[in-house]
This record gives C-alpha cells, sequence and structure tokens, in this order.
C-alpha cells in the first residue's frame, strides 16, 4: 500500500491549547499514520474571528495510507474525540478545542463539495504559513507553482503569529 505525504495544521482556542494539540497528535499518530515532523507551537491571533481567544497552531507532516476522503473521516473522527462540536447553522468561524485542517495532500488538487485540497485559504494566511515554513519551507503549491516560503513572502496577512516555546 502506498504512503502518502500530508500536511495538516492544528489549532485550538479553548482552555489548555497546548494539551488539546498534544491529545491530537497522539490520536493522529495512532489513527492517521506516521508523524514525520512537528513544527513548534505558534501564537496567533484569530483569522477573520469576533471576541475571540488567542490560537496555538502547529503544522504536520505525517506518512499515511488513507485516501483523502479517508483521512477527512479520520481527522473529523479525532476533532469529536477531542471535544469539538461543530454547529454549521453560524455564519462565523467559532471557539474550538481543535480544529485540523488538511493542507496538502501529495500534488494532488481536489476541489468538491466535501474536500477541497490543497487548502483553499492557506495562502492568505500567516498562522498556517509561518509552521509550514519552520517544517517545509520548499514545499511546492501545485496550484500556485510556488515554494511555502515564496508564498510567506506574498502573503498580505499582517495579523499577530509567533513562534513560542
Amino acid at each position: 500500500m502506498k504512503e502518502h505525504d500530508v500536511f495538516l495544521l492544528q489549532g485550538s482556542n479553548k482552555e489548555d491549547k497546548k494539551k488539546y494539540l498534544d491529545k491530537s497528535l497522539i490520536l493522529m499518530s495512532k489513527k492517521i499514520g506516521k508523524i514525520v515532523k512537528i513544527s513548534s507551537y505558534f501564537e496567533s491571533e484569530a483569522w477573520n474571528m469576533r471576541n475571540y481567544s488567542i490560537f496555538y497552531n502547529r503544522a504536520l507532516h505525517i506518512k499515511t495510507n488513507y485516501s483523502p476522503i479517508d483521512l477527512l473521516n479520520q481527522v473529523l473522527n479525532i476533532e469529536f474525540l477531542i471535544g469539538r462540536r461543530r454547529n454549521f447553522c453560524k455564519e462565523h468561524y467559532q471557539d474550538r478545542e481543535i480544529d485540523i485542517d488538511i493542507l496538502f495532500y501529495d500534488r494532488i488538487i481536489i476541489c468538491n463539495f466535501i474536500l477541497t485540497i490543497p487548502h483553499p485559504l492557506l495562502h492568505l494566511r500567516r498562522f498556517v504559513l509561518e509552521p509550514m515554513c519552520e517544517i517545509a519551507p520548499n514545499k511546492n503549491h501545485p496550484i500556485f507553482n510556488l515554494s511555502i516560503l515564496e508564498i510567506l513572502g506574498l502573503c498580505m496577512d499582517k495579523l499577530y503569529v509567533k513562534k513560542i516555546l
């Protein structure tokens, strides 16, 4: 069975943020595949949210045997196990124990009503690009044909993002 290179972003802005990121990392290593590389924790302002708490984010490189849709199902299951309950009726982003976004899956491009890969907003979000630059600065974006480092250099997002220990 072929192993696939997947890049994910973890985020949390509720209570013990590091605990939620670490707990989801353990579940991902058990349920999704081998953790290849983990970025530092990054603290950031919330993107497009009102009345928010500061986020902690972290980028991951994982090897998996799952198909993209099976990977999405595993990610959603892990979010549920950590305590996230999605409210699909809300118009705005919400505080969350854990959020796990699929950023890249090999070099494939998927765009349908269930899943979009690469993540459609990653190039607009410094809180995604900074941790990705730490673990994979030369990762090529299959649509833009630019490295993560190049995309970060072009990013207009001025929200606060800082690496923390």
